[in-house]
C-alpha cells in the first residue's frame, strides 16, 4: 500500500510516495510521524535551496530520489524490530517550452519615403520580426497601385498600412482580407500652408488644395465640410496630388495648401521652414463625430494566411507595438535609421519624430475603440457617396 502527499513550493509540484507496512503496530516514533518529518526536511532542503540559487522558475526535468526511514515494529509483546524501509519522494516540474518556430511571412512595402519604408528600416535593423516570433520577406513596389495588388496576386500575404477605405473597396470587390489592427493614426495626415491668413478650413474658401482624392482623408474633409457647410468640391478648387507632388506643389506657390503626412512634412519644412501647420484631420474627426481618433492607416491579412497561422496576428501586433515604442524611447537612434535608409540628412526625420508628426499607433481591431472608430469610417464614406456600401463586419478580424 502507499500514501502519496502532494506539496507546491515555488510554483513545483512535489509528489511524496511512501511505502505503507502491513502491521500498523509501532512502538517509539510513529510511521506517520516518521513520515512528516521526512516531508518537513525536504521542504527546508527546497527553500534553502531556493534562498541559494534563486526561485525555481524553469525547472527542466522529473527528479525522483529514494530516501531510507526507520520504522519500528512491534513483532510480539517482548521482541521489538527495527528495519530500514526505502521511501521513494518524487520531484515533479514542468520543463520550459521550445520557443515556437518563427511563422514566415511576406509584408508589402514601399521603395520610396512613406510610413511602409519606416517600418521596414526600423524592423530589419533591429530584428523585431525574429525577436516576436515571425521571419519577414519584404516585398517592395514601386506604385502605391502595385502596393495594394500584391495581397489580390498572392506575392504577399499582409498589407502593414494601407487606408480604411481601400481595403473596404478591395472587400467591397471580392478580395479575401481581414483588417486586423490600426498602425497609424489620422493625426499624422495634417494640411500644410505657408499662407499666414489660413487658419481653419473655412479659411480654404477659394483656395488651391492639394490633396490625394483617394485617400481616406478627403472622406474626412468632404464629411467635415457637410456638418459645418462647406461644399469642399465646389467652394474650394481641390487639386489631386499624391503626398509628394503636393509637396512640390505647396512648395513652389502653385497651391495655397496641401494634404501632407511625414517625409513629406520634414521634408517640405526642410525647403521652406515657414510651412506650418493648420489642423490635423483627427481634429477634424473628433469635431464632427465626438470619437477619440481616427485611422490613417490600418493592417490587413490575407484570409487564407490568418486560417493557415494561428497566432499570427498577436505576434505581429507586438511587433508593430515595439516599434512604436522603440520610436518614441529613442528618436535619434531612430532618425538615423531612417536618415541612412531613405539617403537623407540626419535630423529631417528627428524634428518629425518629436513633434510627433511621425507615429504609429497599434491598437487591435476587435477592441471596441479601434472597431468603432474604423466602422464609423466605413458608414462615412458611402454617406459622402465614396464607396457605395459598408463591408460588414466580417471585414474586422476577431480571434
Amino acid at each position: 500500500m502507499y500514501d502519496t502527499f502532494w506539496l507546491h513550493l515555488y510554483g513545483t509540484t512535489v509528489v511524496l510516495i511512501r511505502a505503507m507496512p502491513r502491521t500498523r503496530s509501532f512502538s517509539g516514533i510513529s510511521s506517520s510521524l516518521a513520515v512528516a518529518m521526512a516531508v518537513i526536511a525536504l521542504v527546508i532542503g527546497l527553500v534553502v535551496g531556493a534562498f541559494a540559487v534563486g526561485p525555481i522558475t524553469a525547472p527542466e526535468k522529473v527528479v525522483t530520489r529514494v530516501i531510507g526511514e526507520t520504522v519500528t515494529r512491534t513483532v510480539t509483546s517482548t521482541a521489538i524490530s527495527t528495519a530500514t524501509v526505502e521511501r521513494q519522494v518524487t520531484v515533479t516540474v514542468t520543463a520550459t517550452p521550445t520557443p515556437p518556430q518563427p511563422i514566415k511571412v511576406r509584408f508589402a512595402s514601399i521603395a520610396f519615403p512613406s510610413y511602409m519604408m519606416f517600418l521596414q528600416l526600423i524592423v530589419e535593423a533591429k530584428r523585431f520580426d525574429l525577436k516576436h516570433g515571425l521571419d519577414i520577406t519584404w516585398v517592395p513596389q514601386t506604385t502605391i497601385a502595385g502596393f495594394y495588388a500584391t495581397i489580390t496576386t498572392g506575392e504577399a500575404d499582409v498589407i502593414p498600412g494601407g487606408g480604411p477605405l481601400v481595403f473596404q473597396r478591395m472587400y467591397l470587390e471580392g478580395v479575401k482580407l481581414k483588417i486586423t489592427n490600426t498602425l497609424v493614426p489620422m493625426s499624422a495626415v495634417i494640411i500644410a500652408t505657408t499662407n499666414p491668413d489660413i487658419r481653419s478650413v473655412a479659411d480654404l474658401r477659394g483656395k488651391k488644395l492639394a490633396i490625394d482624392v483617394g485617400a481616406a482623408e478627403f472622406v474626412v474633409l468632404k464629411t467635415y465640410g457637410k456638418v459645418v457647410g462647406i461644399d469642399v468640391e465646389k467652394e474650394i478648387t481641390i487639386v489631386p496630388s499624391a503626398y509628394p507632388v503636393a509637396r512640390s506643389r505647396l512648395i513652389t506657390g502653385e497651391v495655397d495648401a496641401a494634404v501632407l503626412v511625414e517625409p513629406h512634412i520634414s521634408l517640405a519644412r526642410k525647403e521652406n521652414p515657414n510651412i506650418r501647420r493648420v489642423v490635423s484631420f483627427e481634429d477634424l474627426w473628433r469635431e464632427i463625430t465626438g470619437q477619440p481618433y481616427a485611422v490613417y492607416l490600418v493592417t490587413a491579412v490575407r484570409e487564407d494566411f490568418l486560417k493557415a497561422n494561428p497566432g499570427f496576428v498577436e505576434r505581429m501586433i507586438a511587433m508593430f507595438q515595439e516599434v512604436e515604442d522603440f520610436i518614441r524611447r529613442n528618436p535619434e537612434e531612430a532618425d538615423r535609421i531612417l536618415a541612412e535608409g531613405m539617403k537623407i540628412e540626419r535630423s529631417v526625420m528627428l524634428s518629425g519624430i518629436l513633434s510627433r508628426d511621425v507615429q504609429y499607433m497599434t491598437i487591435p481591431i476587435w477592441r471596441e475603440d479601434a472597431k468603432s472608430v474604423v466602422s464609423s469610417m466605413f458608414s462615412k464614406a458611402v454617406e459622402v457617396g465614396a464607396l457605395p456600401r459598408e463591408p460588414g463586419p466580417e471585414i474586422l478580424y476577431s480571434p
